[in-house]
């Protein structure tokens, strides 16, 4: 049985223990050898104004979030969207709840590189305050020289699990049904795009992820 095959086939078990339904046709996600993974650069660089507009949504003084900017040399780091949120004067409360749903994508990449210890059930959302101790509290070079990227195969674990999860968390939506209780609906998306966002899913930028299931 392939890796592909032995991937599936445990993230369906596990979600069958916790009670979410599943989907046996959903096809495999990528071969190990078919993906490249984000470097640390690459994932700190992202970690980084993710966390300060999350941040700013969250509503942070302006001071503290010039400083932070400052720091981490951030300008060049955020995307179009972003960069606009930061110099929006007024915020509407859509993009401020966007943003600050993050924070559950921020969780991913800083697991991928080791700088949290755990996933954690997705019925659950992160811990905000580590988060920003983390990130935050810590110096960019800081940041980098802690980072390890995990095993393409226990990222490859992950995605595969989300994967599934995010096609019980739209079935329920698409039938009027309760999401399975085991799974939160926004950590679940996060969750996905983040590691799509992780494995370079169909070469999108960060701003163009597709979640598809």
């Amino acid at each position: 049985m392939s890796s592909q095959m032995l991937r599936k086939s445990r993230s369906e078990k596990e979600l069958m223990r916790i009670n979410v339904p599943i989907n046996e046709h959903l096809p495999y996600v990528e071969a190990e050898r078919d993906v490249l993974i984000r470097s640390r650069v690459e994932i700190i660089n992202r970690i980084i104004p993710l966390a300060i507009t999350a941040a700013k949504a969250l509503e942070a003084p302006d001071e503290y979030l010039a400083e932070a900017v400052e720091e981490f040399q951030a300008n060049n780091l955020f995307t179009d969207d972003e960069r606009q949120f930061m110099e929006s004067v007024t915020t509407n409360e859509q993009d401020k709840i966007n943003y600050s749903w993050k924070l559950e994508s921020i969780w991913v990449l800083l697991w991928s590189v080791g700088l949290v210890p755990e996933l954690n059930s997705p019925a659950k959302t992160c811990d905000v305050d580590l988060l920003f101790d983390v990130v935050l509290n810590s110096s960019k070079d800081d940041l980098i020289n802690k980072a390890s990227v995990k095993q393409k195969s226990i990222i490859l674990d992950e995605l595969d699990f989300i994967y599934r999860a995010h096609w019980s968390v739209r079935n329920a939506q698409l039938h009027g049904t309760d999401i399975p209780a085991a799974l939160d609906e926004g950590v679940v998306y996060e969750r996905h795009y983040a590691f799509n966002w992780l494995v370079h899913y169909m070469d999108q930028e960060w701003e163009e992820i597709s979640t598809d299931t």
